[in-house]
């Protein structure tokens, strides 16, 4: 009876739990909002212990059109890669090819509440063990 009781007040203790300073957004990715021209600005990378955002300068950007296609540019619009795109759930899953081979990326995307700022967090095919998130500004 002591270790349910036990396990029912650590549940709840759990669920009232909350980090209301976290780093990235919460308003789900969508197709409509995706479109467009995105600029990297900046980034939220742990070596192992806390840290913060810091700024990027002349980061890439990502363009990415109604038909499921993009590119991504250095700062000066010059193409490093290209391919198709899809959103599934809450992440963001990019195709393209490398060496002769088909590849993918998967991030975790979600926006800020005015669909100008994306937040990137890698989920396909490696994960970061510590925080590493990536924020985009629509152009």
């Amino acid at each position: 009876m002591a270790i349910k009781f036990t396990v029912a007040i650590f549940l709840l203790f759990l669920m009232q739990c909350q980090n209301d300073d976290m780093p990235y957004d919460d308003t789900p990715v969508d197709d409509t909002s995706l479109v467009g021209e995105w600029l990297l600005t900046a980034s939220y990378v742990s070596p192992g212990g806390v840290t913060e955002w810091k700024d990027v300068e002349e980061g890439y950007r990502y363009f990415f059109d109604e038909f499921g296609t993009y590119e991504r540019t250095d700062f000066n619009k010059s193409l490093l890669d290209s391919g198709d795109y899809e959103i599934k759930d809450k992440d963001l899953y990019l195709y393209f090819i490398t060496e002769g081979e088909k590849d993918t990326l998967g991030y975790s995307a979600d926006f800020n509440e005015s669909k100008t700022r994306l937040t990137l967090s890698p989920s396909y095919p490696g994960i970061c063990i510590e925080a590493c998130l990536y924020r985009f500004e629509k152009q």
